[in-house]
């Protein structure tokens, strides 16, 4: 079968598409109108139930988890977290703060873009002053073995200005999914750039394009080398 679309543009020229099929992702509304939670004193608003930093309901004895939770990204990998944190907090007295994950998103398309932290434009908005350093995997040699290094593949790094605090990445080509890992568990571990620039990456692998960009890190401090008068004298 054949599918079309067209778009309004937002106020600009509109465009339309033909195409073989046409996904429609309308997004997730938590399903809670059924569960009583009047009658078991637990609070919800239209995004869904009400939680504090350990998941724990308006009723003490109620922890909500997953997609039910009001505000949160409604990602599965997001609901497992939340499960092990609500049954941690809730059955052995923990106190995992479901506020300090750090959330990777991927969209699973060919090629795939796979995101953590702040957009470019997100840290704009928020007044955060960043440098951004970044690595092409037309270079990649894994990309080239396996025909994607014409795909614009790219994987792009964002520090706060003067350090090299990881605040947000962008992946974007074949098993980008895969490569944002990496600087996910940097964010949350608080590991700097170029603590990852300095980490060995298997070679040939797509992972390697991480560790180019974070070179930038390295390369843009190097101390510029003296020239030979002035190491003789």
């Amino acid at each position: 079968g054949e599918a079309a679309g067209e778009c309004d543009g937002g106020g600009e020229e509109g465009w339309a598409l033909e195409c073989d099929a046409l996904l429609v992702a309308t997004g997730r509304e938590p399903n809670t109108g059924d569960l009583g939670l009047d009658a078991a004193g637990v609070e919800a608003d239209e995004g869904g139930i009400l939680v504090d930093e350990l998941l724990a309901t308006s009723n003490p004895d109620v922890y909500a988890a997953g997609d039910v939770v009001s505000g949160t990204p409604r990602l599965t990998h997001v609901a497992g977290e939340h499960a092990k944190v609500a049954v941690e907090n809730a059955l052995f007295g923990g106190a995992w703060r479901h506020t300090s994950l750090v959330v990777p998103s991927v969209i699973y398309t060919e090629p795939e873009v796979a995101m953590v932290g702040m957009s470019l434009a997100a840290a704009r908005a928020a007044g955060v002053e960043v440098e951004e350093y970044s690595s092409a995997l037309a270079g990649n040699d894994r990309a080239i073995l396996e025909g994607e290094d014409e795909e614009g593949g790219f994987v792009s790094i964002l520090c706060r200005r003067g350090g090299d605090e990881i605040v947000g990445a962008t992946v974007v080509g074949s098993r980008a999914g895969e490569a944002i890992n990496e600087l996910t568990l940097a964010i949350h571990a608080k590991v700097g750039l170029a603590a990852v620039a300095r980490s060995i990456h298997p070679y040939p692998t797509t992972g390697e394009a991480v560790m180019q960009a974070a070179l930038g890190f390295v390369r843009a401090r190097w101390a510029t080398m003296p020239n030979g008068d002035e190491r003789d004298s």
